[in-house]
This record gives C-alpha cells, sequence and structure tokens, in this order.
C-alpha cells in the first residue's frame, strides 16, 4: 500500500474528501459510513474502524493488504470508547483483525473493570515499585485525592504532569478540575474510585489492573488500561485521603 491515508470501502480503495472528514469529525464519518482508515508512515501501519460498523468485506480485503504494509501494526477499533494494540508483525496483526471480525457484535456492559492484584513487588513496573517504598517523593508522577467528611466524596487535589491523568486528560485540565469530584462518570466513580474508601479504612496499600473508559476534553471516549497502586496519604491541615500511581499495561485480549 501507498503511504499516507487510505479509505477502505467494501472491500475498496476510495477517494475521500479531507474537507468532508474534518467537517463531520472523524469517528462519526468512520461510524456512519462504515469506513476503515489505513494510515501508512514512516512510523508503521495505524488502522482504525467502529468495530459494530465496519464492512466485514473491507477488513477480509485489509487482512490479504496488510503484508505489504511496514510495521510496526497498531490497531485502533471502537468498542464504548477506542481500543488501541500494537502487534510487530503483520501476521498477528491480521490474526488479531479476524478474530475482531467474529466479535464485531460485541457490548462491554460496563465501562469500568478492576482487578485486585496480589501486592507483590516483583509483579509491579518499576515506577509503582519506587511509589510503594517511597510514594510521597514521587510528587511529579503521584494523583492526590482528598476525603471531605462533610460530603462524604472524595475530591482531586492535584494530578502531578507525568500521572497517566495528566498525560490522557491534559495538565490544563488537572489545574482546572482540582478541587473538584474527581470525575463525572457514574461507572467510573463506582468501579475505579470505590476502593478509595477501602484503602482508607483499612490503612494499606491496593494494587489493581484497571480496564476503563477516560474522556478527554473534546474528544472521544477511550479505554485505559494500566495497573495502579493506591496508599493512603496524610495530607496539610490533619486532612486524608489516598494517593494514586498508574503506569499503562498491556490489554488482556480475552476481555475482548
Amino acid at each position: 500500500m501507498n503511504k499516507g491515508h487510505l479509505w477502505i470501502s467494501d472491500g475498496k480503495l476510495v477517494e475521500i474528501d479531507p474537507a468532508v472528514v474534518k467537517r463531520r469529525g472523524l469517528s462519526r464519518f468512520l461510524r456512519e459510513e462504515r469506513l476503515v482508515l489505513v494510515t501508512v508512515g514512516e512510523a508503521g501501519t495505524a488502522v482504525r474502524w467502529h468495530l459494530a460498523h465496519a464492512s466485514w468485506t473491507s477488513l477480509y480485503t485489509l487482512i490479504n493488504q496488510l503484508k505489504n504494509c511496514p510495521g510496526p501494526f497498531q490497531l485502533n477499533f471502537f468498542i464504548e470508547g477506542w481500543v488501541s494494540e500494537t502487534y510487530f508483525r503483520a501476521k498477528d496483526a491480521s490474526r488479531r483483525i479476524d478474530e475482531l471480525i467474529g466479535k464485531s457484535d460485541a457490548r462491554l456492559s460496563r465501562r469500568a473493570y478492576v482487578f485486585e492484584k496480589e501486592l507483590d513487588r516483583r509483579d509491579m513496573p518499576q515506577l509503582l515499585q519506587l511509589a510503594l517504598a517511597e510514594h510521597e517523593a514521587l510528587t511529579d508522577h503521584r494523583v492526590d485525592t482528598v476525603f471531605h467528611e462533610n460530603k462524604n466524596m472524595f475530591y482531586l487535589e492535584r494530578a502531578g504532569g507525568s500521572s497517566l491523568l495528566s498525560k490522557i486528560m491534559g495538565e490544563n485540565w488537572t489545574e482546572t478540575f482540582a478541587g473538584r469530584e474527581e470525575l463525572a462518570d457514574s461507572d467510573f466513580d463506582y468501579e475505579v474510585m470505590s476502593h478509595y474508601e477501602q484503602v482508607l479504612q483499612k490503612g494499606k496499600p491496593r494494587y489493581d489492573q484497571v480496564f476503563a473508559t477516560v474522556t478527554p476534553p473534546g474528544g472521544d471516549p477511550i479505554w485505559a488500561s494500566y495497573k495502579r497502586l493506591i496508599v493512603p496519604t496524610k495530607f496539610e491541615g490533619g486532612r486524608i485521603g489516598v494517593s494514586s500511581f498508574c503506569q499503562t499495561a498491556e490489554l488482556d485480549d480475552n476481555l475482548l
């Protein structure tokens, strides 16, 4: 395939006016027109499609042509939110696309999944190992959430510039959002934040694998897969809360 943006419709390469895409929005355009977008460049090949809407014929055409594209291969597909997976061989990327075709009618019942893991340093990414040993020193990677007893609710105090939250939402967003309830998303609140209180009550850290949708300002929801360490923290003025550290982690293919 040639370099640039390539569009596949009903198994055939088609020309698309960039102005139309800009006017309608890429995600909406892919969904409504049942298209597959292939971007080929110096950094490899990226593919984008809506799992429940793209034409199977287009995806099988893609599978047949992927061997002619440069790696690595980034697969971006939408299922209640955007998921991104990277493969270094065309064979592996093609096999994954074929597997996803069979799951094209999949719907996830929730937008956040949390799996508690054993607090074992050997299983932890290096950042979380350091956080477990000296979390107060890692201010740039730390997200602090304070418990307000009068409202029985956790509020975002600050998010370090290198934290996963800042990287997804943008540093300006975290500065604006500080002092408010952490995220206005019921699934995220219940599944992801519900463990904060447990950490406070037990006074012990908690280690999780998290798979949840987060919506960046002005963007489409994306699935974030990461490992997370939550530690109880005492803040100035006798306030209590938790500090959390997150490191991106590979998505378990069995979930999709």
